[in-house]
């Protein structure tokens, strides 16, 4: 008989943005709409990974669940590709100037000109690799599902 903890699927992911909840991406479309200039965070690095990616992950993993296969462990999935937190932001603007043509612009900043509580790594890179080979499936590149996001988010 299996042990509780050897029989568990964790789910690592960063940088979560989507249509629903507060997220970078809104927040940056929002700051868009009402500033001429933006003052991005530019020397941390990570995977944003989009909501529809996420629940894509889960929907892949619970068939092998119900069906007790062995694939307990600690995966990592994230969208594809690194990039910093003002790359993000810029193609967020990007896409919204695309459709709204106001575009402010983006300032890169680092981490010490935007003092917060909690401190963020400067690198949090997350490698899917043994998630697709696992399940089968990898998330959208970053700037594909934040391009879809926002032109949902601005429909």
């Amino acid at each position: 008989m299996r042990g509780q903890l050897e029989c568990h699927v964790i789910l690592r992911t960063s940088w979560v943005y989507g249509v629903y909840g507060i997220n970078l991406l809104k927040t940056v479309l929002r700051l868009a709409r009402e500033r001429d200039e933006l003052r991005i965070v530019a020397d941390q690095r990570g995977c944003p990974t989009g909501t529809a990616d996420i629940a894509q992950a889960v929907l892949a993993i619970a068939p092998l669940l119900a069906r007790h296969e062995p694939v307990w462990g600690t995966y990592h999935f994230a969208g594809q590709g690194a990039t910093t937190w003002y790359d993000f932001a810029s193609a967020i603007v990007d896409a919204q100037a695309a459709i709204t043509h106001k575009r402010p612009s983006v300032i890169p900043i680092s981490t010490s000109e935007y003092p917060t509580a909690a401190q963020r790594p400067i690198n949090s890179e997350l490698n899917s690799s043994r998630f697709g080979t696992v399940f089968g499936i990898k998330a959208k590149d970053w700037r594909v599902r934040a391009r879809e996001v926002t032109a949902t988010l601005l429909s």
